[in-house]
């Protein structure tokens, strides 16, 4: 074989590539670099041959460049390899160097002739993309979203880690399943709207947009609210397009959706509270009117009642603002408190108010703030609040199911006996006990003074 006739055509094949192209002797010494290895390396001849080249391989990639070398050389294997090299402008870029050795008849390796590919482009795309995974990765975890794909014509779905894990289906990887049974495990009374909502999206005649709440009852037996959002993609046959993938996320959103039915319930209860308020405030100003003697009992009279509703309001408001669809209640002592600060401030009397914890639900507060009120305010006016040396005891027990409140006033102007008519006060106060509470309120005019027992179901004034 003339190898100086094969060198003489390899050197015009190698001067005329668009690579960097090199060969070795047998003991793989770099002995030929072509013109664009000078040119892009910026390394002379003298520089390179040998192993001058490795001083261009980036330090990091070196060791392995070498070790890879070496093995090539020793088992006459063809050599591979992925490395940095630097560019005469000291810039590194990514190459892909490949020889073959070249064996006479009897296997003795001649020669090696190679090339270095510049693949930093590529490289550099390949590390864009997995930058971008990763950041689309980390979105997904972030937001607690998981990805899904419809394959329309197996009927299969695929989801990926995060999909299982909102399903709480734990899985190394992606899972496919059928289509049948992920739509199985939808709410029975949700699986219509879902099935309808992938149809739409998979019409040709839409933009093939999805979008779909639905309940999930899960592998361990929980309910729970899911969204998805996805885009079919489109196939054309015979002119016809037809959806074949369908492809989104999806997100739990049942404390979303927990949240928002607490809101709504709140507002309903909010527009009962302000009915409520509205008619009670009616009925003060309608009483009021016919049992006042002049307009200034009528406003003083009127402005008591309101402020007790308003203290009792207050009493509540912050806790039904906060709650999520359970009701929110106040201890009876803080309202008999609330409702008999004005009295303890002026300082002519003294109040005693005991007993133990009973909770007094929202829906009652208002209710028993304003018999209290109407109690308070009969004793200011004709009882012991009236007097200086005047004593109210409020205090209560639990019997059961039900709730036994006794107001005892003492040292008050002596009762000769009892009066004659039933004012608007105490009208308010049989309706509210008896007609909101369900429960019952007797008075005894002693001549020490009023005492007032009442009882109230126990269920009735936490509800």
């Amino acid at each position: 074989m003339d190898f100086s006739a094969t060198e003489n055509h390899f050197a015009v094949l190698a001067e005329s590539l668009p690579q960097l192209v090199w060969s070795a002797r047998a003991d793989g010494a770099h002995d030929y670099f072509n013109r664009r290895w000078h040119e892009f390396t910026g390394l002379t001849a003298e520089q390179s041959e040998g192993n001058g080249w490795q001083s261009a391989v980036h330090p990091k990639d070196l060791p392995e460049v070498q070790a890879q070398w070496r093995r090539a050389v020793e088992t006459r294997e063809p050599y591979e390899v992925e490395y940095r090299i630097r560019n005469a402008a000291g810039r590194f870029e990514w190459v892909l160097s490949r020889a073959v050795p070249i064996q006479d008849l009897t296997g003795h390796t001649m020669r090696w002739f190679g090339t270095s590919t510049n693949i930093d482009a590529q490289k550099k795309a390949e590390e864009a993309v997995r930058n971008l995974e990763t950041r689309y990765r980390l979105a997904l975890e972030a937001a607690s979203l998981g990805t899904w794909q419809i394959d329309l014509q197996k009927k299969l779905i695929l989801w990926d880690e995060g999909a299982c894990a909102l399903y709480r289906m734990p899985h190394d990887g992606p899972l496919s399943m059928p289509f049948d049974q992920v739509i199985a495990m939808v709410h029975p009374d949700d699986q219509e709207a879902v099935r309808a909502r992938i149809a739409e999206a998979c019409d040709p005649q839409f933009d093939g947009h999805y979008e779909s709440e639905y309940r999930a009852i899960l592998p361990d037996g929980t309910l729970r609210w899911f969204r998805s959002i996805g885009q079919a993609f489109f196939a054309v046959d015979d002119d016809q397009p037809h959806a074949v993938i369908l492809s989104g996320v999806v997100s739990d959103i049942t404390e979303r959706h927990a949240f928002e039915e607490a809101q709504q319930l709140l507002t309903r209860e909010l527009n009962h509270r302000v009915k409520n308020l509205f008619a009670i405030a009616n009925g003060m100003v309608s009483m009021t009117a016919r049992t006042a003697k002049d307009p200034k009992e009528m406003a003083t009279a009127l402005r008591g009642r309101l402020s007790a509703l308003s203290r009792a309001h207050e009493l509540v408001q912050p806790a039904a603002v906060m709650r999520h669809g359970s009701g929110s209640d106040v201890e009876l002592a803080q309202l008999c408190e609330a409702v008999l600060e004005p009295y303890r401030q002026n300082g002519t009397t003294r109040v005693a108010i005991e007993g133990p914890s009973v909770r007094v639900g929202s829906n009652t507060t208002t209710s028993l703030a304003l018999v209290l009120h109407e109690l308070a305010t009969n004793a200011a006016k004709y009882g012991c609040l009236s007097s200086p040396e005047g004593h109210l005891t409020i205090e209560w027990t639990t019997h059961g199911d039900a709730v036994g409140l006794l107001w005892t006033e003492s040292g008050g102007p002596v009762v000769e006996s009892p009066p004659d008519f039933e004012g608007f006060g105490t009208q308010l106060s049989q309706r509210s006990i008896a007609g909101q509470l369900g429960g019952t309120l007797e008075q005894e005019w002693l001549r020490e003074g009023l005492r007032v027992h009442i009882t109230l179901p126990l269920n009735r004034l936490t509800g």
